[in-house]
Formats: structure tokens, C-alpha cells, sequence
């Protein structure tokens, strides 16, 4: 059987390719309407857009107009909104000033040298500063950075990341490891803020990215927390780089902390306003299938229209992640709506809030199908699909037949797929996978230079390969709605 559905897949793609081409609805995808989508979403009043926010206000209205204005039909519980609540952290403020191991005072620059993490807390925290390794207090489970420790009054820097070696209970880290848990134990433990730093890898300087990913619990509302870069991070070290990295690496190797005072010391003030419960939506439109067998089936074509929002006055525009694939998203439903294919099955259009916070807004619309679930053959999601020169698929290791046909169209067209991919889902179209549903996951590659940088903005994008990857999902798309079926079995008619 799977031998036959691959011979299928394969002639299926080499015949459709003629029809593609000629297909007004790829031909309506244009690098030109893909970047002036990009470039609204990604103006600087949207404020990057943060779920709960006016920005993403701003950012749900224009994507609502546009499906209204293509003749879909609302698929939200309020019109095209697909209404949740999520946690919210508006950053009003905030500054970081540090006293190096020489006594230079340094202020440094927000969105360069460091970037409060998602849902600090507020306050003012001026102290002297200690290494608390990779920022663990789990006793119970035989490890514990802050043993022996007093940081009572003072602000701790802790590497970001998880250990790469397991406890000694053998059961991972779990949870701890992420900043809210970690900010838990610096409050438990005295400090007054808690900074942190990406492991500093063959002393390579690393980037401070904005990220909204916090981890479970409570806020911890009165204690100020930044991510700042390992090259801002040395000048708090006597030896600077190469004395975190060998501290690092000498922690590592022995698997256990290795916490000390250091000579530098910081000021880190955050203004920052919480909510815990944040009014947001998903948008959604559909394209009814026209199929009296088939349509009640559907086909969901997503793509998150969140980021991180701004801190202060510097905002993170979040082009590649995700107003390209947003935008992509948006350029399929025109292809759909005015390109003359009369799908079979039903289209639904999803752009989902709160992806950068875990996958909120896709996992509430896995459990609020806006059609019958166990009716949804598929899902194809687009996130940061137009930085680089290639693209990548995921979800060929689970789904190797879906994979091929898109791998086929591609053969027979830009040929720009590279043979990469993963299992599962990943993103927004894991909970999908978790749920039974074959998916596919279209990126460019290498797509994550800006990655959470303020600096990912339009001009750092490949338009034409944009346009190239999103042409690729439309016509596999078209090929899915039109009669394909990837199943139990792998099955293909």
C-alpha cells in the first residue's frame, strides 16, 4: 500500500505540475502583496503585536478585513474571532546599568546588549552580583546551585538554558529549568532580580533575545528579570569571557554547581504591568468545500500572527516570525477565494494568537474546532518562511506520504525543499499532530539569524523566496482539498 500511495504521489505531482503553473491563484502570489502584508503587520504602531495588546488589536482587525473582503465566512464565535484569554505582561520601562569587574560603569542598550524576559517583574534592584549557575534549587532531587549561598539582598545570574546532563534521579529537568520556575527560586532565596544568559558555547558571544515563553506558576510580580548577552555577562567576570565560558564548562564537566560572588555588580529597573488573564482572539475565515461528499471534510491552513511585543520604546517587529508566514497564510486565502479552484473539501484559515507564549491560541482552537475535528485530514502551518534560500518541511517523519507531495510539487517547480525534516509537529501544528492530524510544517532555511531580535524586520527577508514557498503550499494545498487523502495507512485516492 505504501509503495502504491508513494507511486501516486509521485505521478501526481509530475501530471499537476502544467495545471499548477498555469493556476491564477499561484500566479496571485506575489512578492509584492507578500511584503505589504509583512510591512503592515510589522508597523511600528502594532507594537509587536503582543496577544491582549492594541497592536495585536490592530493586527486581528486587518486580517479579519481582508478575509471579509475575499467572501470567506466567519469562523470565530464572534464574527472571524476565535476569542481566549491569555496571561499579558506590558513592559512600560525598563533599564540596565552594570558596574564591571574594573569598576566601569556601563548603561546598556535594550534590544542589543539585554531585553527583560516576557513577564518580569517590576522594581528597581541595584546590588552586587552572583553566579548561581544554571539557576536550580532542587535539593530533593540532588542538585541545588544556591547550597551554601547567601544572595539575600543581591541579584543572581543564572546560565538560560537547562543543564545538558540529567540530575541524578535520571528524570530531566522538567519545568525548572524554565525562567519563571528559576525566578521562583531567586525570590525564595532573597535576591532582588535575576538576570539571565545563554550558555556561553565555545566562548562564542551570544545574542539576548526578547521571549515571552516563561513557564508554569505564579508571577513573580516584585522581582525584575532581563536576559542579556554573554559578551555583557563577561564584564561582570575579572577574567571576562573566557573566565564564564571556562566556569561554564568546568560546571559541566563535573555536573554540579559551581555558584560564586562576583566582583561586578548591577542596576536593572523594570516598570512592567500584569495581567492575568488578557482578552485575545484567533482569527478564522472559511471556504466552504463544494463537494456533497467531501465537504464536510477540511483542511486547516494556519499560521501564528503573534510576537513579543515592545519593551520601552524599542519594538520587536517580528518579520519572519511570524508576519511572513501571517502573510503567507493571507495570500492563500486570496489564491483560494480568486483564483478559480473550487475546493472539494473546506478551507479553514487559522492565524493564531499567543504561539510565542506555548502554543495558546492553537490549542485552544484544537479544542474549539470551528468544524468537527475528527472531520480535519490535515494541517499545514507556515512559520518564518521567508529568511534564507531554501525551505524546509517538517513532518516528512511522520507523515512521509503528505511530505513527498509536497517534495514532488517542489521537484516540479522552484526546486528549492531540501531533504530535511523532522516527526511530529512542531509549533503550532503540534497540537494538531498530538491530536491525530497529518501535518506539515513549512519554513525557509536558514531562517533564524534575527530569531527574537529586534533586528528582524522586512528588510531581512527574501521576497522571492516567499513568494516560491508559499506558492509550494498553496499548490499542495490545492492537491489536499481536491481529492488526496493522508490517513491510517497512508492511504491516497
Amino acid at each position: 500500500m505504501r509503495t502504491l500511495a508513494l507511486l501516486l504521489v509521485a505521478l501526481a505531482a509530475a501530471g499537476a505540475a502544467p495545471a499548477h503553473e498555469a493556476d491564477p491563484g499561484a500566479a496571485s502570489i506575489t512578492p509584492e502583496n507578500l511584503m505589504a502584508d509583512v510591512r503592515a503587520l510589522t508597523a511600528p504602531e502594532l507594537g509587536g503585536r503582543l496577544p491582549g495588546t492594541a497592536g495585536y488589536d490592530e493586527a486581528m482587525r486587518f486580517c479579519s478585513e481582508r478575509f471579509a473582503s475575499l467572501g470567506l465566512t466567519p469562523g470565530g464565535d464572534d464574527g472571524w474571532l476565535q476569542r481566549l484569554t491569555m496571561e499579558l505582561n506590558r513592559i512600560d520601562g525598563c533599564e540596565l546599568t552594570l558596574v564591571g569587574a574594573d569598576g566601569v560603569v556601563e548603561p546598556l542598550a535594550l534590544g542589543s546588549d539585554f531585553a527583560c524576559r516576557g513577564f518580569t517583574g517590576s522594581g528597581v534592584a541595584d546590588a552586587p552580583v552572583v553566579f548561581v549557575g544554571y539557576g536550580l534549587s532542587l535539593p530533593e532531587r540532588g542538585h541545588d546551585d544556591y547550597a551554601g549561598l547567601d544572595v539575600r539582598g543581591k541579584i543572581v545570574l543564572a546560565i538560560k538554558p537547562a543543564p545538558k546532563w540529567e540530575p541524578v534521579d535520571g528524570e530531566g529537568w522538567g519545568d525548572a529549568h524554565l525562567p519563571r520556575p528559576k525566578a521562583r527560586a531567586a525570590r525564595d532565596h532573597g535576591a532582588v532580580g535575576l538576570l539571565l544568559v545563554p550558555h556561553p558555547v565555545a566562548m562564542r558571544p551570544q545574542p539576548a533575545i526578547a521571549s515571552v515563553l516563561h513557564g508554569p506558576g505564579e508571577q513573580v510580580g516584585d522581582l525584575p528579570q532581563a536576559e542579556l548577552t554573554t559578551a555583557a555577562a563577561a564584564r561582570l567576570c575579572a577574567g571576562g569571557l573566557p573566565e564564564l565560558a571556562g566556569l561554564v564548562a568546568a560546571m559541566d564537566e563535573a555536573k554540579a554547581p559551581a555558584s560564586r560572588e562576583l566582583p561586578g555588580r548591577a542596576r536593572l529597573a523594570v516598570d512592567a504591568a500584569y495581567e492575568p488573564a488578557a482578552p485575545t482572539a484567533n482569527v478564522v475565515g472559511l471556504l466552504p468545500g463544494t463537494d456533497p461528499e467531501l465537504r464536510d471534510e477540511c483542511l486547516v491552513i494556519g499560521g501564528h500572527l503573534d510576537h513579543v511585543g515592545r519593551q520601552g520604546e524599542v519594538v520587536w517587529p517580528g518579520a519572519n516570525d511570524n508576519a511572513s508566514g501571517a502573510a503567507s497564510v493571507l495570500a492563500l486565502a486570496r489564491a483560494f477565494a480568486e483564483g478559480g479552484v473550487l475546493p472539494r473539501r473546506t478551507v479553514v484559515f487559522v492565524l493564531f494568537a499567543g504561539e510565542e507564549q506555548g502554543l495558546n491560541g492553537a490549542r485552544w482552537f484544537v479544542a474549539h474546532p470551528a468544524r468537527p475535528f475528527e472531520r480535519t485530514i490535515a494541517m499545514l502551518n507556515l512559520d518564518c518562511v521567508a529568511h534564507g534560500d531554501s525551505i524546509q518541511i517538517g513532518g516528512g517523519g511522520s507523515q512521509p506520504v503528505l511530505w513527498n507531495l509536497a517534495r514532488g510539487l517542489d521537484a516540479a517547480q522552484a526546486r528549492l525543499s531540501t531533504a530535511r525534516t523532522w516527526p511530529g509537529g512542531g509549533a503550532d501544528a503540534e497540537p494538531f499532530h498530538e491530536a491525530g492530524v497529518p501535518t506539515l510544517y513549512f519554513a525557509s532555511t536558514p531562517s533564524y539569524k534575527h530569531l527574537h531580535q529586534a533586528t528582524d524586520a522586512p528588510e531581512t527577508l527574501n521576497p522571492m523566496l516567499h513568494k516560491e514557498l508559499t506558492r509550494l503550499a498553496y499548490r499542495t494545498a490545492v492537491d489536499i482539498v481536491q481529492g488526496w487523502y493522508i490517513g491510517e495507512g497512508e492511504k491516497s485516492r
